[in-house]
């Protein structure tokens, strides 16, 4: 890595090319002080193309990922702001997009968000407004047209990358899920970041379906891993809801308990999430887990791929 080299392509950019993006995920802390988050940031920041701010991760209260992205912006990084909808409603999500806007922070990728119950403040009230199509709609005619979202128009108008995530799913409930991901390309998304996985087959399956439709053709894809350093982390990431880790993934990891064998089985699954046709980026949810960024990527040989 040269790290002589500061400036690097927006992520807009990056879209726009035919270059193989790779990512990296940060949490903003329970207080107000960013001094580790921004240790953590400049471990990542080397070895990734862009780093993702997670935006009150798992319904826990933290610091704005609106301060830490601009944190990390005047730090030379390119961010992405994980947009969650669970505790905006679109009052909400206009002020926090202007000010966005006003800060040069561009790249937004749209999240449902868990359900407050499951949070540290379970009896907060979900206040989500919009889906994720109508809210990829509206602000894509933000930066189309200047529209806010009741059909007032202001100038200039701001410039937003938007995208959103997606899930494998299993064969019974493909049409479904295709029809609602179509939605979502079709309202504006630019690109698709698929749900971190612990195995290949149904995600395989899942993308071959999107090239048959040409899908891949319209918006990026970027697959997602959890790094892990062992079978106590993998246990920990078991009771993310959403997360399905097969029995035989912990049956190796709990039989053979080194980082060792949990480099391998990441490279295994990075692997395997490259060669799937229409995949052109991955991302690393290293939450918690930023020290071990340099390590997958200079293992999987993904620097080369880094693009200034």
């Amino acid at each position: 890595m040269n790290a002589q080299v500061t400036k690097k392509k927006t992520f807009a950019e990056l879209l726009a090319s035919d270059k193989f993006i790779v990512s990296a995920e940060l949490t903003p802390p329970r207080h107000h002080d960013l001094t580790g988050f921004m240790n953590a940031a400049a471990i990542v920041s080397e070895y990734v193309d862009v780093v993702q701010i997670n935006d009150h991760l798992l319904s826990r209260a933290r610091l704005s990922n609106m301060v830490a992205g601009l944190h990390c912006k005047m730090a030379g990084m390119e961010p992405i702001l994980q947009f969650t909808l669970r505790h905006r409603n679109r009052i909400a999500l206009q002020g926090d997009l202007l000010g966005f806007a006003n800060l040069g922070l561009n790249n937004i990728i749209i999240l449902g968000g868990y359900p407050c119950a499951i949070g540290t403040d379970p009896t907060a009230v979900d206040a989500t407004d919009l889906g994720s199509v109508e809210a990829i709609e509206r602000i894509t005619a933000l930066t189309e047209r200047g529209e806010m979202f009741n059909g007032d128009i202001i100038k200039p108008a701001p410039s937003f990358t938007v995208g959103t995530i997606d899930f494998p799913c299993s064969p019974d409930k493909m049409d479904e899920s295709f029809a609602r991901l179509e939605q979502k390309i079709a309202a504006g998304a630019k690109f698709i970041q698929v749900q971190a996985i612990f195995e290949l087959g149904p995600m395989a399956q899942w993308m071959q379906e999107v090239v048959r439709r040409g899908l891949h053709k319209k918006a990026r894809f970027i697959g997602a891993i959890f790094p892990f350093s062992g079978a106590e982390r993998l246990h920990v990431l078991k009771e993310i809801p959403g997360l399905s880790i097969p029995d035989h993934l912990l049956h190796r990891i709990e039989s053979h308990n080194s980082e060792r064998e949990s480099l391998a089985i990441t490279l295994e699954l990075i692997d395997g999430i490259r060669s799937m046709e229409g995949i052109t980026g991955l991302h690393i949810r290293s939450i918690g887990a930023e020290d071990w960024v340099p390590r997958i990527i200079t293992a999987a040989g993904l620097g080369e791929q880094l693009v200034y």
